[in-house]
């Protein structure tokens, strides 16, 4: 999700021409109406045009209005999925983005586009499916971010082990075997619970099988299991799934879970999700500090950007720089540069040459940006 949301900046950045450029993004509400939609964005985009009669007075707005109008379409943002939307435009073209994550209101008129909050966005969401376990019966969920929905599994999806197996199933009856006329043997609990383990693992296998065909391979979605230890193991064995999660797990049992409480039961979940990003962000910038590709200092990170040499960037979550690089000088007064935060525009930078850009909390770095160059510095 994230890299879908990065290339499409990045196409968006090398094929569009020079600036300024107007950014909205607004919340989408799941009862927002159409005209609450039209009504917000007629706001956000007076604001930008007030913004860039300050910041960019010879530029005529009206390009921008018309293309963030065709891009939003005739019913504003209807098809955006999401809790939020950007819409970025340089006067010629325009884009509409979804957002997996609430954003406040907000209009910009800058030299780049700003892009920060959809890398942050990007950079949050965790998507997979949660196969909810139990020993005779399934169920499947979608999370996006920190949204927990339930998947309507069509009718012939093996919800259950009886519905599965049906005359097939082995266990779960007292058995009998014939042994001469009016003689039979029975089998014993021991025999019973093994036939019943046969068809817990049929059944396993029938259910990984249909997730990996129906989900798991079209949607290219991790799995993560949800469900008592001892299902969890015997799942795994089985499982033929390369999509399903080797070390995220949830060891409850969801049979008489409400939605509400599965969801708060991931919490855990995304925090280590995203705290293992944290520290593979930080794991990389001491590794190039080892390595002598690291770089800190802000005309440094600026050098490497002019010489398409910068393959990471890492911002320090709600950091700002007041100003603009206007060709080889940073220019720190003025409208333009008190209304543009510049690291904005080294994350457009990086971006649009093919690097990479992440955000790590505030409590976690002390600069407020470093990088990692491709090379090795001279």
């Amino acid at each position: 999700m994230a890299t879908d949301t990065q290339l499409s900046l990045r196409d968006f950045l090398s094929s569009t021409a020079e600036g300024p450029f107007v950014s909205l993004y607004l919340p989408l509400e799941a009862d927002r109406t159409v005209e609450q939609t039209r009504l917000t964005l007629r706001h956000l985009a007076a604001h930008a045009k007030d913004v860039m009669a300050q910041t960019h007075p010879g530029t005529d707005f009206a390009p921008y209005e018309a293309s963030l109008k065709a891009a939003a379409g005739d019913q504003p943002l209807i098809s955006i999925i999401g809790q939020g939307s950007a819409l970025l435009s340089n006067g010629q073209e325009a884009i509409a983005l979804g957002l997996e994550y609430a954003v406040s209101p907000t209009a910009m008129t800058t030299d780049r586009p700003q892009l920060l909050p959809l890398v942050l966005d990007a950079q949050r969401q965790f998507d997979f499916d949660l196969l909810l376990l139990q020993r005779d019966k399934i169920a499947l969920a979608l999370n996006r971010g920190d949204v927990l929905t339930m998947v309507d599994l069509p009718d012939d999806a093996p919800v259950t082990l009886l519905g599965t197996l049906g005359t097939e199933k082995r266990g779960g009856s007292v058995n009998t075997v014939a042994q001469g006329p009016g003689q039979a043997s029975y089998h014993g609990h021991a025999d019973r619970a093994s036939e019943e383990e046969i068809d817990r693992r049929r059944y396993y296998q029938a259910v990984d099988t249909y997730l990996l065909d129906h989900y798991s391979n079209p949607n290219q979605r991790r799995l993560i299991l949800f469900g008592l230890p001892e299902n969890i193991a015997v799942f795994r064995e089985i499982s033929r799934n390369p999509h399903l999660s080797g070390s995220m797990q949830v060891e409850q049992n969801p049979g008489n879970m409400s939605l509400g409480d599965i969801d708060l039961a991931l919490d855990d979940l995304r925090q280590d999700y995203a705290d293992r990003h944290a520290d593979e962000t930080l794991a990389l910038l001491e590794t190039a500090r080892g390595s002598g590709k690291y770089v800190e200092d802000l005309g440094g990170i600026i050098e490497a950007l002019q010489q398409r040499s910068l393959d990471t960037l890492v911002l320090r979550q709600g950091a700002r720089i007041r100003g603009v690089l206007e060709e080889d000088r940073l220019e720190t007064d003025g409208p333009a540069a008190e209304h543009n935060n510049l690291l904005n525009d080294l994350a457009a930078m990086t971006l649009a040459q093919g690097g990479k850009v992440a955000v790590v909390p505030d409590n976690l770095l002390r600069l407020r940006v470093a990088g990692v160059r491709r090379y090795r510095e001279a």
